[in-house]
């Protein structure tokens, strides 16, 4: 992975920055289907997301990136990108393997 060229106004709870299949960083603001994502109600039984993998399967096999901490299991991404990189993580991979979504850099 090259040097990623962050824009100043970069905010993760906001917009998602990814590799697209040439390496190249790709900057975009996250849809409002994915962020309602979280807003879906646990549900009772063995796996309480179930629904919102559901929902979150259906927008990836659209093309958009989901990541599984911030969107499906509803983290807050200020502090899931500081955790990220308090572990040493430059890149970590979508909720279904397919694309690697970039972690931001601290401001």
């Amino acid at each position: 992975m090259s040097q990623v060229n962050w824009p100043d106004s970069f905010d993760p709870s906001k917009q998602r920055a990814y590799l697209d299949g040439n390496g190249k960083a790709v900057f975009m603001v996250i849809p409002k289907e994915v962020t309602e994502i979280a807003y879906i109600e646990p549900t009772e039984g063995a796996d309480p997301f179930s629904n919102r993998i559901e929902r979150a399967k259906q927008l990836a096999a659209q093309g958009i990136v989901i990541d599984a901490q911030i969107d499906v299991w509803g983290w807050g991404a200020e502090n899931t990108m500081r955790l990220r990189r308090l572990y040493g993580k430059t890149t970590v991979p979508d909720a279904f393997g397919t694309i690697q979504i970039l972690v931001s850099p601290a401001k």
